[in-house]
Formats: C-alpha cells, structure tokens, sequence
C-alpha cells in the first residue's frame, strides 16, 4: 500500500492510493473516486488490468466519460431535470439537453474527495455535498469504501442528510476482460438475472414502463455473446445506440447471489457482479467514438469497454411505481456493490 500526490484540482491535493490483497491490486484517486486501475489474475496467473483509465490527473479532468469515477447526486437521466418532493419542486443543472445526467456537470465525479483512511487493502473516500449543490436539496454527507477482499473489489456507499433529499449513488468503470485497450468486448460472454428491464424514450429517459425482456435482445437470463446482441433490430437499441438501459433484477431478497456473469474466453478471466440494489445499468460503450486515449497510449474504441451501474431505476424521483430514491432527513442509507473474479 502506497499513497502519492498526484496534482491538484480546485485548490486541493489529489491522492493516487494503492491498494491490495494479494490476487487483485488497484489504484484508487481521491478525485471523483476513480478507479484508475484493476488489475486481476489471467487463466496463465498473468495480471491483467481489466479498467479503462487514464495515466495522468489533467486527462481526468478533462473527460467527459465519466471513467472510473462515484456518480452523484444521482445516477442515470432525470427527466427534465426537475422532480419534486411533498410537493415542493426542485430545479437540477441541465447539462444533457433538458435533462440531468450523473448529477450534473459538477457531480461526484469530478470533484475533490476527502481521504477518510486507507489501509494496504481498502480505502475511504468521505464527500460533503452543501444544501442547492446542482439544484439538490440538503447538506448531504457521503462515504464510499473500497475494498479488495476475497478476488473482489467491494464497494460501499453511506449517506446521511439534514433534510428529505435523493441519493442514488454508483460507480462507473468500464471494463475490458481482455486488458484495457485491447480491442472490443464483443467476445465477452455476459448473462443477467432479469426477467425485465425499463423502456427509455429517444433521450434514454426512462419512460415509466417496464417491459418484458422475452424475444428482445435484452434477454440475458441465459449466456450470449455481446457481439450477437449488437446487431439485433429493436426500437430500444436504436435509441440507446447499443445496450443503455437499466435491468429490473430479480431475487432482490437475496443480494448475496450474482446478478451478472461476464466471461472472457480469451483472457480466461470472469466476473460477477453482486449488489443489493434493485437495478443495474448495462451500457456497452456505445458513445466511446475512437478518439478517445487513455493509459499507456491505449485508444478506446466503440464498444471498447462497458459499465455494469447498480442503482436505483432511472428518473424513479419522477416515476411513482418506481422504488424510490427519496432518503429522509436524517436517516443513514446504505448500499453495496461487488465486483468478483474468477479464471478458467
């Protein structure tokens, strides 16, 4: 375990921080929270760093990817950019058209974390979100924990505000099993334990419906090869340019079973993904537009990597048969992600 500075932003000292258990090593910053780096045990025991990620603090700064990094206030699109609570209306920052995406242009994600504490396998991350930051309600404080544990990279998110707000807090890496920059994920064998997910609309706002994934190309109850699932006609992968939409998930009374399968047959490696939240977000990648380069020189081509977001639905502040994201003033909200690996 080692920490270093890294560079400032706003004023602040930026920290990379390494961490590791002795199967994984990762590199964790304390700006947005980024992953920078997740290196895993190949079939032949080579490492394998298996995250996009940049080589340099400005490059974080500069993107627009959201690579790596805790999404805040809240994950996903709201519709409009507003919602309301008991009847009182809320105005977000509109940085996607008219809609808010991933907290706004000054979220989570590209902002100064505090360093709670680290140790040779973990790190805490705390943030102070101050009453009207992008047009949310409440002083909201946060903590994310990252640790390396058992072959996986567990994630843990803590909130607590001072009056009735919404948190819907993810992580947005994009993974490659193959090695970051290494081609594209269409080899990657993926499955997911829905039985349906949420329509969006021609802005990938959700609609409000929920629909069946039975003869779409979002049925991924039963193992596919992503390459076979790109070119499927539907009106919902035209919208989304690919896959972009949230997984309804089933068995939520057991968040201890995996709700994804990822495989690699080339480099061996796999990945599940176990979460206690109601949904998860699979994006493949679909606006990374070749131009992009990242550690090492590496260029991330369209469908380079892909994002699995655990979190609650989409717009769901808007959506009432959706779960709600609402927390109430001081209540303590707690969730929890894993990313675990395997080889064969």
């Amino acid at each position: 375990m080692n920490r270093h500075i890294w560079g400032k932003a706003d004023s602040k000292d930026v920290y990379l921080i390494s961490s590791s258990d002795g199967n994984l090593k990762a590199d964790i910053t304390n700006y947005g929270g980024a992953v920078v780096s997740l290196s895993v045990p190949d079939k032949s025991g080579e490492l394998t760093d298996v995250v996009m990620g940049f080589d340099t603090l400005a490059e974080y700064i500069d993107q627009k990817y959201y690579v790596g990094t805790i999404i805040g206030r809240c994950a996903n699109r709201i519709k409009n950019a507003r919602f309301a609570i008991d009847g009182q209306e809320f105005l977000l920052d509109q940085n996607e058209g008219e809609n808010h995406l991933h907290g706004g242009r000054k979220g989570f994600w590209n902002v100064v974390w505090d360093i709670g504490s680290y140790g040779k396998d973990y790190v805490v991350l705390k943030y102070f979100s101050p009453h009207g930051a992008g047009g949310y309600p409440g002083n909201l404080d946060c903590t994310v924990e990252y640790r390396l544990t058992d072959n996986q990279l567990k994630i843990c998110y803590t909130g607590i505000c001072d009056r009735d707000t919404i948190m819907n807090l993810t992580n947005h890496s994009y993974f490659n099993l193959n090695g970051y920059g290494d081609g594209t994920i269409e080899d990657h064998i993926v499955s997911i334990a829905a039985d349906k997910f949420t329509e969006i609309d021609k802005e990938c706002c959700s609609t409000g419906n929920i629909l069946s994934v039975e003869d779409t190309p979002f049925d991924l109850r039963n193992p596919k090869r992503i390459g076979e699932m790109l070119p499927e006609k539907h009106d919902q992968m035209e919208y989304g340019s690919g896959s972009n939409h949230n997984y309804v998930l089933n068995n939520r009374e057991n968040s201890r079973m995996p709700v994804v399968d990822l495989f690699s047959p080339k480099s061996g490696i796999g990945m599940n993904v176990v979460t206690d939240m109601e949904g998860i977000h699979f994006y493949t990648g679909n606006y990374l537009d070749g131009k992009l380069y990242g550690k090492n020189g590496a260029l991330y081509p369209r469908f380079g990597a892909l994002c699995f977001e655990t979190q609650h639905f989409p717009n769901a502040v808007n959506i009432e048969h959706f779960p709600s994201p609402v927390i109430k003033k001081g209540e303590k909200i707690k969730s929890m992600t894993a990313f675990r690996f395997y080889t064969k």
